[in-house]
């Protein structure tokens, strides 16, 4: 939509004392259409037009440049009523052998029922001031107006849609650092066409195996601590996300297509593929979730303005405030790069993490296991300058792998140990 468009859009929704005020656009009389509406003599027709604008902006009609959150489009909704979501989900039983006495028929038989709560954890505001003056200098030209509206609303829309998702990636990272995440270990798929080839079969393989009920494609065992039974679930292929970072799509986009594979397994065409720039966790280069994965949930998403009449300008103010969480309920699967390290021929073993921590301390990763040659990192919070702090890897201390509250490994080879006394 250009500013001509736009500022006819405006006029033909607006009301009689606006059309009345300010003429059609059109390519000869861009002034006329600019000093009718920021007239401060007429500061309703200038409210009016900013309003409409705003609402068309939000909508969104933008006018040329807008960007939308690649993951947006796994957000649950609006949220309808309080500040909390319960996610709920009944466990498989388990048959019984038939009695013919029937002397069973009065025992309680409750379902294995989970419950997991969600909560509003975001409320963030986006300001931006503008004025009449400012405005009508941009009357100049309808390139002007295209571009001075765009850096005013667009970027207000546009910033609070990188930090979504921003938000929304911070999500994996906190699922994987609370053991949320099943983690296959793969070697770098950028590396080489068979570790490509090789990457592609372990996706496919996963995502098979998805499609069937069980326990093995889901973490809730390791996530939360007071339940024991394991969720048995399964996740159709299209119910399945399959997450790549940019370079890995690229690689196998590009080597593997000259593969023998054919093209249908190399572009997964029978799960939803969505491309990011890249993971918030390192190593880490692909996610295969279930749709339920990512509980994110609208609970305010509205515009507000305060005009200063004495200082004749005007503050926009956009209000995001989400619930912004992940579920523990459903099939949810990493791809982290790891290495040979040990030459036993297998990238898939992993070693142990443990945390020693006296009483204050935190650390940020909580994960019990990582996967041989990958990066294990994790920022310690409420060290002080008296305590003592060890990283062994094998039994053998780790030099300078603590630095300024950060626990940094490059390549894990061995179980590691985190004391801090």
């Amino acid at each position: 939509m250009d500013a001509i468009e736009l500022l006819n859009t405006i006029r033909d929704n607006a009301s009689q004392a606006y059309q009345d005020r300010v003429p059609e656009a059109t390519r000869s009389n861009i002034e006329e259409v600019g000093s009718a509406i920021t007239d401060l003599n007429n500061a309703v027709v200038y409210n009016e037009f900013i309003n409409t604008l705003a609402n068309m902006i939000f909508a969104p009609m933008l006018i040329k440049k807008s960007w939308e959150n690649p993951l947006g489009k796994f957000k649950k909704g609006k949220k309808t009523f309080g500040d909390t979501v319960e996610e709920v989900y009944n466990n498989f039983i388990k048959a019984q052998t038939f009695d013919q006495t029937g002397a069973g028929l009065l025992q309680r038989n409750l379902p294995d029922t989970k419950v997991v709560f969600h909560r509003m954890n975001r409320q963030d505001s986006y300001v931006l001031t503008d004025s009449p003056e400012a405005l009508a200098k941009a009357f100049k030209s309808y390139e002007g107006v295209a571009e001075y509206l765009e850096n005013l609303f667009t970027t207000i829309r546009n910033s609070a849609e990188l930090d979504e998702y921003i938000l929304m990636k911070q999500i994996i990272a906190d699922a994987y650092n609370n053991n949320a995440l099943k983690v296959v270990a793969v070697a770098d798929p950028s590396a080489s066409k068979t570790n490509a080839e090789a990457f592609i079969k372990a996706v496919k393989t996963v995502s098979g195996d998805m499609a069937f009920p069980n326990s093995n494609n889901n973490a809730y065992l390791t996530a939360q601590s007071t339940d024991n039974k394991a969720i048995v679930t399964f996740s159709r292929k299209d119910e399945q996300i399959l997450i790549v970072d940019n370079p890995t799509d690229v690689t196998t986009n590009i080597d593997v297509l000259a593969s023998a594979f054919n093209k249908s397994v190399v572009e997964f065409n029978d799960t939803q593929k969505e491309i990011i720039d890249a993971f918030p966790i390192d190593g880490m280069v692909a996610l295969l979730v279930d749709r339920n994965f990512f509980q994110v949930y609208d609970d305010l998403f509205t515009f507000r303005e305060f005009e200063n009449g004495l200082g004749l300008y005007r503050n926009h103010i956009l209000h995001v405030w989400q619930t912004i969480g992940y579920s523990i309920l459903c099939n949810a699967v990493a791809f982290v790069i790891a290495s040979d390290q040990n030459s036993d021929g297998d990238i898939a073993d992993s070693y142990t993490v443990t945390y020693t921590l006296k009483t204050g301390v935190t650390s940020s990763n909580k994960r019990t296991s990582v996967p041989e040659g990958s990066r294990y990192a994790t920022t310690l919070k409420g060290v002080s300058a008296s305590d003592t702090v060890t990283v062994t890897m094998g039994g053998s201390a780790v030099a300078g792998a603590y630095t300024n509250g950060k626990v940094t490994i490059a390549s894990v080879t061995g179980n590691i140990v985190i004391t801090v006394a």
